[in-house]
């Protein structure tokens, strides 16, 4: 799993703090809730989970071995 300072990383955040994924792991966020004032963290907290790191070493290999995602 990813924490908040390897997720930074992989994405930016806008002036009110909400975080949005880079266009490259962009695609795994497409089916989840936007961030909003009520939900800040949506896309960052989903970018936290197992499921998260497991479609980064199929999906995107590279990134998963630049950020340590490791099986």
């Amino acid at each position: 799993m990813l924490t908040w300072n390897t997720i930074r990383s992989i994405g930016k955040q806008d002036s009110a703090g909400r975080w949005y994924p880079s266009p490259d792991v962009a695609p795994y966020f497409s089916s989840l809730r936007a961030p909003s004032r009520a939900w800040p963290h949506s896309y960052a907290k989903a970018a936290q989970t197992k499921k998260f790191a497991l479609w980064l070493l199929v999906n995107r290999p590279d990134t998963a071995a630049r950020l340590g995602v490791t099986a």
